[in-house]
C-alpha cells in the first residue's frame, strides 16, 4: 500500500456505538453553566472558526445554526460531523490550547458560546457532573478520529528509512491521526502529485493543512502541529516534573490538582516505556488489562484537567540552582524556572554490544512494542532479547501479528523472571518459542535485518538463524545524564539516590545547605526529588511508580513551606 493508515489500535475501537456520548445535546440547563464561562459569538455562513495546526482554539457551543468540523485530505474535503444547537466542537487538544486536528466553520447564520482553553479547563474541574460529560465526549471523538482514519496529517518518506519510522513512531504514541505514504511503493506517485510536493524534495516531509515539512526534526514537527505548551509562555513554576512515565503523570496530576503551577516535561511521548505497553494486567482497579497508551493516555488528559502544562519533544540538558529557584535547560536552548523540581525520567533498556546493532535501529531494532511495531510484524519472524515482563507482554502481543516469535534468553527458562501469568500464557502459544542459554552477537542484513548470530553460552557454538525485527528488554540504564554538574548524589549504577540512603559523607559531598536531612524521596539537592524508575531501590512497576509520584507531592508542598529560596 502507498498510503496508508494504522489499522485502528484497540484503545480507539468501539466509538461507532457511543454516539449520544460523541456528540451529547446539552441541557438547557448545561448551556447556562457554559455561558458563565464564555462569550457569545455570532459567524456569517461559511465563516471559519479555526484550522488544523490552530492553537488556542476556544471550546464552542451552538446557540443556534450550525458548526461544521471538516478537514483537508489530499485536496478534498472530507466532512466529519456537524454541530446543532445544545452540541458543541471541541476535542482533547482544545482543553489544552493545542494544534486543532480539524477545521471548523459556519453553516448558515451561527451563534456559539465561545470558551478559552483556560476557562474550559476551569469548566471541566469545577462543574463535575457537566465536566464529565464534556471530558469524556473530547476522549471519545479523539478516539473517533483514528476510528475514522481521519489524516489531515501526512507523513510521505521510505517505510524502511529510520526518519520516517521516528516521526511516525511520535505521532502514533502521541495519539495524533496520520496516514502513511511509502515513497517506494509505485503507486505513491498519485498521491505525491495530490499533496503538489515540489520535484527533488527530499523525504521524508510531513503534509500538515497548508504546511509542509522537508525532513523535520522531532521538535520541528510537535512545534508544526502544535503539541505541547509553548515554553516561554510558562510562568516561573511550582513545580517543573522532568520525564512523563507513569511517575511524572502521575506528580504532575497531584501537584497540579493541590493549586501548584506545574509542568511536565517530556522528550518523545507522554507514557514512557509503559506507553509502549501492549498490556498491563496486574495494575489495580484493570482486571481484564489495559494498554500502556490507554493508562498514560488517561494520565496526560488528567493532568492538563488540573491546570498542568505539558511540554513535549523537549529534552533536558541540565538543572541548577539560579537565585531563589531552579533553572531547567532544554536542549533547544529555552529554559523553564521552577521553585522546585521532581526527577522521573526512568530507564532506557540497555543497548548491548551487537555488531550492527545501530544500523538497524528504529527500522529493525527496537526498544519497545507499539501499535507501529505490531504492524511491521505483520507475517515476519521476530526476536526478543530479554525474560522479564515487558518481553513476555510483547511476545504476547506480537505473536498475534508475526509469523514466529523466539525469546532469547542466557537462563534455562523463564520461571525466575517473568511472572507465572506470561509464562503459562506462552507456553500455550504455538507460534512462540522460548532459546534458552543463547545470546545474539551479530545482525546481518541489507536495507532490513535479515538475519541473526545466536551463541549457546554453554558451548559456544554459534549459529545463524533468519529474523526479520528484534525487540530488546534487557536491563535498565538511568537516564540521568542531563544530572552532571548538579551535586545530586548516585548509587554505583548511576540511579539517584533519596532520602535515607543519602549518607552523611555524599551530603557534605553535595553541599547539602540546610539543617534537616533530605525529606522522602528528596536529593541531595533541596527541593529536588527523584521518583519512580531512575530512583535508587525504586520498585520497577507501574503502580509504584505511580504511587512514588503521587507520594512525593506531599514533601514538595513541605520544602516549599520550609525553605522559600534556593542557595547556589
Amino acid at each position: 500500500m502507498a498510503s496508508s493508515t494504522p489499522p485502528t489500535p484497540i484503545w480507539a475501537a468501539g466509538t461507532e456505538q457511543r454516539t449520544h456520548e460523541l456528540y451529547p445535546i446539552l441541557s438547557v440547563a448545561e448551556r447556562e453553566t457554559v455561558a458563565r464561562y464564555g462569550q457569545r459569538r455570532s459567524f456569517a455562513d461559511g465563516d471559519v472558526l479555526w484550522t488544523v495546526g490552530a492553537r488556542g482554539v476556544d471550546f464552542h457551543l451552538v446557540v443556534s445554526g450550525e458548526l461544521e468540523i471538516y478537514l483537508m485530505e489530499e485536496g478534498e474535503e472530507r466532512s466529519l460531523v456537524t454541530h446543532g444547537a445544545g452540541n458543541y466542537g471541541g476535542e482533547l487538544v482544545t482543553m489544552a490550547g493545542e494544534g486543532a486536528l480539524v477545521s471548523g466553520r459556519a453553516k448558515g447564520r451561527l451563534e456559539t458560546i465561545a470558551v478559552s482553553p483556560e476557562r474550559t479547563r476551569d469548566l471541566i474541574a469545577l462543574e463535575p457532573e457537566l465536566g464529565e460529560k464534556i471530558l469524556l465526549s473530547f476522549i471519545l471523538r479523539r478516539m473517533r478520529l483514528h476510528a475514522v482514519r481521519a489524516g489531515a496529517v501526512v507523513l510521505v518518506g521510505p517505510e524502511d528509512d529510520r526518519r520516517t519510522v521516528d516521526l511516525r513512531a511520535f505521532m502514533s504514541r502521541n495519539g495524533v491521526p496520520h496516514r502513511h505514504v511509502d515513497v517506494d511503493d509505485p503507486s505513491a506517485a498519485v498521491h505525491i502529485r495530490q499533496l503538489q510536493l515540489a520535484d527533488g524534495i527530499e523525504y521524508p516531509v510531513v503534509v500538515s493543512g497548508d504546511r509542509v515539512l522537508e525532513t523535520p526534526t522531532i521538535t520541528e514537527l510537535a512545534d508544526c502541529l502544535g503539541i505541547g505548551a509553548k515554553t516561554e509562555r510558562l510562568p516561573l513554576l511550582d513545580v517543573a516534573v522532568i520525564g512523563g512515565g507513569p511517575a511524572g503523570l502521575a506528580a504532575g496530576v497531584y501537584a497540579a490538582s493541590e493549586g501548584l503551577s506545574t509542568a511536565v516535561i517530556e522528550r518523545f511521548a507522554f507514557g514512557g516505556q509503559a506507553g509502549s505497553s501492549s498490556r498491563i494486567e496486574n495494575y489495580l482497579g484493570f482486571p481484564t488489562g489495559i494498554s500502556g497508551q490507554a493508562l498514560t493516555g488517561r494520565g496526560y488528559v488528567q493532568a492538563q484537567k488540573f491546570g498542568a502544562r505539558m511540554v513535549l519533544a523537549k529534552d533536558v540538558c541540565g538543572v541548577r540552582a539560579d537565585g531563589s529557584h531552579y533553572r531547567i535547560d532544554l536542549d533547544s536552548g529555552e529554559a523553564i524556572r521552577a521553585r522546585s523540581v521532581v526527577i522521573a525520567t526512568g530507564a532506557t533498556y540497555r543497548q548491548l554490544p551487537i555488531e550492527n546493532i545501530d544500523r538497524f535501529a528504529s527500522v529493525s531494532v527496537h526498544y519497545g512494542a507499539g501499535h507501529i511495531e505490531h504492524m511491521h510484524c505483520r507475517h515476519k519472524r521476530v526476536a526478543i532479547i530479554g525474560g522479564g515482563n515487558s518481553a513476555g507482554q510483547a511476545a504476547i502481543y506480537l505473536s498475534t501479528a508475526a509469523d514466529k516469535v523466539s525469546i532469547i534468553i542466557r537462563r534455562d527458562d523463564l520461571s525466575s523472571s517473568m511472572s507465572n501469568y506470561l509464562v503459562r500464557r506462552i507456553e500455550k502459544t504455538p507460534n512462540i518459542e522460548v532459546v534458552g542459554h543463547s545470546e545474539v552477537k551479530a545482525l546481518f542484513g541489507e536495507r532490513h535485518l535479515e538475519r541473526m548470530q545466536v551463541v549457546d553460552n554453554r558451548t559456544a557454538e554459534a549459529r545463524e538463524e533468519e529474523v526479520d525485527h528484534l525487540f530488546v528488554f534487557v536491563g535498565a540504564s538511568p537516564s540521568t545524564s542531563f544530572t552532571e554538574g548538579a551535586a545530586i548524589a548516585l548509587d554505583a549504577k548511576g540511579f539517584i539516590k533519596t532520602g535515607a540512603d543519602i549518607d552523611e559523607q555524599a551530603l557534605t559531598d553535595a553541599g547539602w545547605p540546610l539543617p534537616r536531612r533530605p525529606y522522602f524521596h528528596e536529593t541531595s539537592l533541596p527541593r529536588v526529588f527523584a521518583v519512580g524508575d531512575v530512583r535508587s531501590g525504586s520498585v520497577k512497576r507501574v503502580a509504584s511508580a505511580v504511587g512514588e509520584g503521587s507520594v512525593c507531592i506531599q514533601f514538595v508542598h513541605r520544602s516549599l513551606q520550609d525553605e522559600p529560596a534556593v542557595s547556589d
